[in-house]
């Protein structure tokens, strides 16, 4: 994409992990931009992640923590 892009997501690298090589691309995922930062993939999906030349990545999923019930 061109240095003048708004949709380079300035995330931290930590909210991030690289796909496996058998996971398939999907809309939603991003790819690094090469200054530090994240843009959101914006070619084709359902190809697998090894496919590609760059390293594609997904956002972590926060799930809540649920409680147990004490006896």
């Amino acid at each position: 994409m061109n240095e003048t892009s708004l949709a380079a997501v300035a995330i931290s690298p930590d909210c991030f992990r690289p796909l496996k090589w058998n996971e398939l691309v999907k809309r939603g995922d991003f790819v690094a931009d090469g200054r530090q930062g994240f843009e959101p993939w914006v070619g084709p999906s359902g190809f697998r992640a090894d496919a590609f030349v760059k390293q594609i990545y997904r956002q972590l999923v926060h799930r809540p923590v649920v409680g147990r019930k004490s006896l």
